[in-house]
This record gives C-alpha cells, structure tokens and sequence, in this order.
C-alpha cells in the first residue's frame, strides 16, 4: 500500500510538533529553582500567622498598591488588607480563639524574571480543644502574583477561592446538577 505524499508530510510534520512539545521548557529550572523556594516560605510563613499569633510585620508580605479578592469582595492595598485582618474577632471574645492551622500545598510557580505566578491549594483545620478532633474547617485555592523588589519577593495580588464558600458572599455557591 502506498503512501500519498501528502499524508507523510502531515505524519512527519505531527511527529515533529509532538517532539517539540515533549521538548518544552520545565516550570522550574536551575535559575529559577531560588526564587520559587523563596516564593513559597512566603506563603508557608504567610499561612503560618493565620493559624497563631501574629507578628507586628504581618501584612508587610503585601506591596503597598496590592489587591486581595475574597470571592466578590476586593480590598485594594496593604494598609487596607492588614485592617481587614486586625479587625477579624473571635465569635464570642470571651473564649479563647480556637486553634486553627492552615496547610498549603499543591504549589504550582511560574518565575519570570522579577514577577511570579503562582497556585496553591489550603486547608484549613481548626482545633477547638486539645482533647477534640481536629476538624476541617475550610478548603480552597489561591491564584497569587508576586514581584521582586529589591531582592524579596511580595504579593501583588491574591485571590482566595474557598470551594465550600464559607463566608466569602451571602449565596452558596450553585450545587452540581445530577
């Protein structure tokens, strides 16, 4: 059986593109190795504060013209993301605030130069007492961009997209069909 020659150069030339594409340059690289470790201790130690004590720096992780998005809310700025944080209160400021540690993982970082991109999934676990359970609290992800100044990285913008929803709008999200 012969081959129409048009068809072996459409073979050939599929063959190449999928070597080609076998062949793409890795997310992580031996120059950017540094810097997406560097990204990720921010966000680790980040997340780290939400579960404990926070120290006086907490929100310097952010640039002064920074965003964060929590589902339809938008708070523009670092001095406007570490109100939003000191104003956070227990329900019932008469007990002691339950523990709660934050998880990250799942991080996906794209370095370019002196700006980042990077996804990461959290999970919540709040310890109510040291004789309770641990219970999941909250899940979600976080699409962050980040930039370089001056050799540290910090937070440009962070969206947190808490896939139970808890207390980011009035609705719940739609529930799945079927």
């Amino acid at each position: 059986m012969k081959t129409k020659p048009q068809t072996s150069h459409i073979c050939m030339a599929l063959a190449l593109v999928l070597a080609s594409g076998a062949q793409a340059e890795p997310r992580t690289t031996a120059a950017t190795l540094l810097d997406r470790l560097q990204i990720e201790d921010l966000v680790t130690d980040y997340y780290a504060q939400l579960g404990g004590e926070k120290t006086a720096s907490f929100g310097d992780e952010y640039l002064d013209d920074s965003e964060m998005v929590l589902g339809t809310r938008v708070i523009k700025g670092k001095a406007a993301i570490k109100a939003m944080y000191a104003g956070l209160k227990p329900a019932d400021p008469g007990k002691a605030r339950p523990r709660m540690n934050v998880m990250v993982s799942n991080p996906r970082i794209t370095v370019t130069g002196n700006t980042a991109h990077g996804e990461f999934i959290y999970t919540g676990v709040v310890v109510a007492a040291p004789d309770k359970a641990p219970e999941l609290h909250e899940q979600g992800r976080e699409i962050d961009e980040f930039v370089k100044v001056k050799g540290e990285w910090k937070i440009k913008r962070r969206e947190i997209i808490n896939d139970a929803n808890a207390g980011f709008s009035a609705a719940p999200p739609a529930k799945p069909a079927g």
